[in-house]
Parts: C-alpha cells; sequence; structure tokens
C-alpha cells in the first residue's frame, strides 16, 4: 500500500470533509487521477485503489470518467454487531493442563474493530510483558514515524513501543505520549477480551488467554457521518478494504496460524457471497492457517429485507416501504437474479410515480416529487460487474413519510426472483420498513462467503435462537451460517480495567473465534494437523455441536447447531 503524497491534504483520512471510494483499475491511475483537481489516489493493490474526494459521487457514472477505472465499488455502510457465555461452548475443560491445555498458544488473532485499551491487564501476561503484536490505529496520521508494513494513512504501534507505554503508566509516566491510540467505543476491548482475556479479574477468562493479539483500530466514514447526521459509528468499504490487504501483507511476514476476526456487516450486496469484498477475502482464505470469523448480524426481525417473484414477462409485483417520520435519507437495493431483467416505477405517498424507468447498463436516472418534495436517484447495473446480477439502487433524498412503492414489471423472465435490501439498523429509524418483510436472508455481508465462517446467536439459557440474529436464505443456505453460539448477558473486560455485560452476534462470533485458534493450535502449532485451511475448520466446527430434539440440522437459523467446543474434539482426536 503507498500514497502518492504530492498535493495530498494532511487531513485527508481524518476530515469528514472527504468521501472515499475502492476502484478496480489498470494503468498508471495516479498518473491520470492527479491531473483532476480535488480527486486523489490512494493505491491499495495492483488492482485496487482508492478514489478520496470532497464530494458524494458514484464514479462508475458521475463525470469526470477516468479511463484507468474499471468500475467502481457501489458504497456499503458497515455497522457493529452489537455487544457467550463461554461455558455455554464448553471451552473451560480444553483450557485445563490436561488433556489438551488448549489456550491459543502461538496463535494470532487479528481484530478488526474499535481499538483495543493495550493498557487493560486482561492482555498482558503474568510476566508484565503485553500481548499485543502491533496496533494499526487507523485514525491516528503518520507524522513521519517509520512503519513495520507500510500503509496507507494511519499509524503503526509496535509491540516494544506498547510495551514503552505500559511501562511509562505502571511508573506514573504518560503512556498515551508513546502509543496514543484508545478504544473510545470500547467495543473492541470488550470482544477482544471475550477471545482472549488473560483472566487476572477472577470474574473473567476468555476463551483463549495466552494468545496474541494484531489490532487494526478502523477510521470512521466521517464524511457520511456528518452528511447523514448519523449517531452510530459506521465504516465505509474503502476502510474495510484497505485493513484486510493488510492482513495479507501481515501474514506472508508471519508465518504463525491466524484468526481474523470481523465483527461487522452491512445489508447492502446480494447476499450470495460473491460481492467484492467477499471474493477479495476469500482470496486470502486461499492460504493455509488463517480463518475468517463474523457474526450473522443483529437484523432479523427488523423489517429490512422482501423478497418475491415475478413469473412471466408483463406481470407486475410491488415492493412496499414504510418510511418513518424524520427520516430524510435512504438507500433501498434491489437485486433481480440472473438472467432476469426487470424495469421499475416508484409510487410516492401521494400518488406521483416515476413513470416506467427502462433497464440499461449503467443507466442512471433522477427524479424529482412535486407534492413530497423528495429527489430519487435511479442507477441500474445490468448486469452488476461482479455478481452477473441485475441492481436496482434507489437513493431517496429528503424522504416525506408514508408508503413508498417500488413497482418491479418483468421484462425478460426465468424463474423471477427477486430480492430487496434497506439499510441495517441505527442507519435507518427502527420503524421504517418493508410491510411485506421477509426474515430469511438477513444475515450481513460478508457473512454470505461459503469462507468466511458466520455465528449466529442463541440464548444459552433456554436454548432458543435470538430473535434479531441473522437468518439465511431459506433454500440456500449451506455455508452461510455456520454454527451458533450464545449471545446474552456475556461479562468481558472494558477500558480501564473494568468489566461490561455485552450481548449480541459480535459475541457469539468473539467464541468461534477463539475455538478456531483452539483447532490451530492442536492442529499446527502442536503438529496434529499441520495443513489447516478455512474449509478444515468449517467442517471441525460442525461436527462439534449440540442440537436440539426436533430440529433438522443444518438450517437457516442455526447452522449445523450449537457451537460444542469439548464435543468438537472428542470427535476429531
Amino acid at each position: 500500500m503507498d500514497k502518492n503524497r504530492a498535493n495530498v491534504p494532511e487531513d485527508l483520512f481524518t476530515s469528514d470533509k472527504y468521501f472515499h471510494y475502492i476502484v478496480q483499475y489498470v494503468g498508471d491511475i495516479q498518473g491520470e487521477v492527479s491531473k483532476v483537481p480535488g480527486y486523489y489516489v490512494t493505491i491499495i493493490n495492483n488492482q485496487y485503489a482508492m478514489i478520496s474526494t470532497e464530494r458524494e459521487t458514484d464514479l462508475n457514472v458521475d463525470e469526470p470518467r477516468f479511463k484507468t477505472i474499471e468500475f467502481a465499488v457501489q458504497s456499503a455502510f458497515f455497522t457493529l454487531q452489537q455487544v457467550s457465555p463461554i461455558e455455554a461452548a464448553k471451552v473451560n475443560f480444553l483450557q485445563l493442563e490436561l488433556p489438551l491445555n488448549l489456550t491459543g498458544r502461538g496463535v494470532d488473532i487479528i481484530i478488526i474493530d474499535t481499538g483495543i485499551d493495550y493498557l487493560s491487564e486482561e492482555f498482558i501476561d503474568s510476566r508484565g510483558e503485553t500481548r499485543i503484536e502491533l496496533i494499526w490505529d487507523q485514525t491516528i496520521p503518520n507524522l513521519g514515524k517509520e512503519q513495520k508494513i507500510p500503509v496507507p494513512y494511519g499509524t503503526i504501534y509496535t509491540r516494544e513501543e506498547i510495551q514503552k507505554a505500559i511501562k511509562a503508566y505502571r511508573e506514573g509516566g504518560a503512556p498515551y505520549e508513546i502509543v496514543p491510540s484508545r478504544d473510545e467505543v470500547s467495543h473492541g476491548t470488550n470482544m477482544t477480551g471475550l477471545i482472549g482475556g488473560t483472566g487476572k479479574k477472577p470474574e473473567f477468562k476468555g476463551v483463549v488467554p495466552e494468545c496474541n493479539f494484531v489490532v487494526i483500530k478502523l477510521l470512521e466514514a466521517y464524511g457520511y457521518k456528518k452528511l447523514y447526521n448519523l449517531k452510530i459509528n459506521v465504516f465505509d468499504i474503502s476502510t474495510i478494504f484497505t485493513a484486510f490487504e493488510f492482513v495479507e501483507r501481515y501474514i506472508k511476514i508471519n508465518r504463525k496460524p491466524r484468526v481474523v476476526y470481523f465483527p461487522l456487516g452491512t445489508n447492502l450486496g446480494n447476499h450470495k457471497g460473491n460481492g467484492v469484498l467477499e471474493l477479495y477475502i476469500e482470496n486470502i482464505l486461499k492460504n493455509n492457517a488463517i480463518a475468517v470469523v463474523t457474526g450473522a448480524g443483529n437484523q432479523a426481525g427488523k423489517g429490512s429485507h422482501t423478497s418475491g417473484v415475478i413469473t412471466a414477462v408483463g406481470q407486475r409485483r410491488a415492493i412496499d416501504l414504510y418510511v418513518a417520520p424524520g427520516e430524510q435519507f435512504i438507500i433501498v437495493e434491489i437485486w433481480v437474479d440472473q438472467p432476469n431483467i426487470m424495469s421499475l416505477d416508484i409510487i410516492s405517498p401521494s400518488g406521483e410515480n416515476t413513470g416506467t424507468i427502462n433497464p440499461a447498463i449503467n443507466a442512471i436516472q433522477t427524479f424529482s416529487y412535486l407534492f413530497e418534495g423528495t429527489t430519487i436517484k435511479v442507477n441500474y447495473f445490468v448486469p452488476e460487474e461482479n455478481t452477473g446480477d441485475q441492481l436496482i439502487r434507489i437513493i431517496f433524498y429528503n424522504l416525506q413519510s408514508g408508503v413508498w412503492t417500488m413497482a418491479l414489471t418483468g421484462e425478460a423472465i426465468l424463474d423471477g426472483k427477486y430480492n430487496a435490501w434497506i439499510p441495517q439498523e441505527g442507519l435507518i429509524k427502527p420503524e421504517t420498513r418493508f410491510i411485506l418483510s421477509d426474515p430469511y436472508g438477513t444475515f450481513t455481508n460478508p457473512g454470505g462467503s461459503k469462507y468466511i465462517i458466520t455465528a449466529a446467536a442463541y440464548n444459552q439459557n433456554n436454548d432458543n435462537i435470538l430473535n434479531y440474529s441473522g437468518v439465511a436464505f431459506i433454500e440456500d443456505f449451506i455455508n452461510v451460517i455456520d454454527i451458533a453460539a450464545g449471545g446474552v448477558n456475556a461479562l468481558t473486560v472494558a477500558p480501564n480495567n473494568q468489566l461490561a455485560i455485552v450481548n449480541g452476534t459480535s459475541v457469539s462470533a468473539a467464541i468461534v473465534a477463539g475455538v478456531c485458534s483452539m483447532l490451530f493450535q492442536w492442529g499446527i502449532v502442536e503438529g496434529n494437523y499441520p495443513y489447516m485451511y478455512s474449509q478444515t475448520i468449517k467442517t471441525f466446527l460442525a461436527r462439534g455441536v449440540s442440537t436440539r430434539p426436533g430440529d433438522i440440522y443444518p438450517n437457516p437459523q442455526w447452522g449445523y447447531g450449537m457451537l460444542d467446543a469439548l464435543k468438537l474434539f472428542e470427535n476429531i482426536i
């Protein structure tokens, strides 16, 4: 990762003035973009780059058109899968001295989250040494500091620097003058504690208390947060892309087995596992000794997904979306399974409509409604570059509350399947939802990848799936939701050596990530199974489950069942 620093603003990645976009390119993109005022390029690798500018734009359709850009990735907003009980996963027996003593020794956990409280005793071993290999804080500008691994923005702090800061803290000094990285949100610290807290507090011990950590603190999408007055932590795909590029570079210089914990998700995308981020991560997972774990998201029952079928050319089906009062902006993505093609008509609450908007390759049209004062932008992708499906992306500005109808008409029909999503909870008001919603297909991306390990959350106190835990499609669910782990009232560490109670699919994913590191320790570090890939881990997890009588497994809610680490190792040893 490299950056042409000539004429690049110092606050390019920390100011809310700028918007960032991932593009696929060929040729000299730096040379071309540098000629256009107000546009800046950051090279990620020889295929992808980041374009930054002061305006919200769509580089696929808006001017200027850059010849070196093959396509721009559509913006997707990622949010945290909010903060299981470890006993429910039965990992305690495996931590004991006999027979296995699986505590994560020799395994790195890469945390992509909101940072970490590196001063916490839960991330310091019994000798007083930090268990954090490095922190890449994307939010802290690099003022000429030499980097262990080249990064396009932000600053890397090494184990030696972190240890020096801890020493200063213990001596009454100023640790944040040495390593100024903090976890202001606490989510990253919470989840890291669940995965691998040392257990110095008698009430708490993580799944793998002897693993090491590599922490990537993500840069928030400040521009979008300000533009749309968002009150939650939100991250765009550009910072996540660079985080996974860093992961790929890190694994090439450090040959230890590693688990990547990624507790973020987005509703946008076709949820088939073939989006640009999913494919990029899958390329990394072709390496031995690496696994990526995410949660199923917390969107089931939130009315953020709907689906349907058009069976004949000319047939019309309506998607009704209730927009709550005060909603100003919303994105709707309608994905039509290939090779079907559909046209669109959008009817406002007062009955105004756009008329038929015919599909055309990468076409974009803007419409204004007289009575509502609402403006919409409709972008057709026929086909969308990565998936081959038809994507209709609708952006509403200055919304009027009420029921908005998106009427689809079949133009070329084989099986006629379509799905639609709106952004996840926190990005929209709780009352905004599809009137006829579909709970299947409510897992968040990139959880749909067949290679990423995706964890659902259940209430370990009564063995019921949580009503908000994301659900796979009713038909295509194999390898989407892999397993369920407890996700209710988990005790974990918080900044300033405090404890916290947390809930959600971030929790279940953290428990699964810890068990994955146990598998890597047993298989690779201890030599019992030296070639262990992501799909190997998935298979082992599927064999280590408890199930409820009467249920059929696998299924869209639970995957293969409830994580049972003790049974997992009983079945492979």
